[in-house]
């Protein structure tokens, strides 16, 4: 049994070498730099969602360079990033300062209450009232 287990990760380590890799692109500093500022511009106003082409030429690249370096680096798309912080920030609202869920999503740019409860529950795993009920 033994060498079969060791037949079975043999092949599942042939089959993983032979997938394509996305090639990772070449940093240099003043990208990673650029990247980091990005990260703390999208972390400024949760209330208004960032332009992809404005982080673009703040970080001065491309936008297509862009969304490839950052994902490369945090491992998440631009708006998927953002949306984490929102979320961060909402929990952080919720618990800390109190607010309501209809003043929480308010503040951080809903419009639709019910979109930011399924996209909180997402995230945090529990409903918006719920999380707050929470110690």
């Amino acid at each position: 049994m033994q060498i079969k287990a060791e037949e079975l990760v043999c092949r599942l380590l042939c089959a993983l070498e032979k997938r394509i890799n996305p090639e990772l692109q070449s940093l240099n500093q003043a990208d990673i730099r650029s990247l980091y500022q990005v990260r703390g511009k999208l972390a400024e106003d949760f209330a208004q969602p960032p332009r992809l082409t404005d982080l673009a030429i703040y970080a001065g690249m491309s936008v297509s360079k862009l969304k490839t370096l950052f994902r490369q680096i945090f491992g998440k798309p631009v708006y998927a990033y953002y949306n984490m912080l929102r979320m961060q920030e909402a929990a952080r609202l919720l618990k800390e300062k109190k607010l309501s869920v209809s003043e929480t999503g308010y503040a951080l740019g809903f419009s639709n209450l019910s979109h930011f409860s399924r996209l909180f529950e997402q995230h945090m795993g529990l409903k918006p009232k719920k999380y707050a009920m929470q110690q």
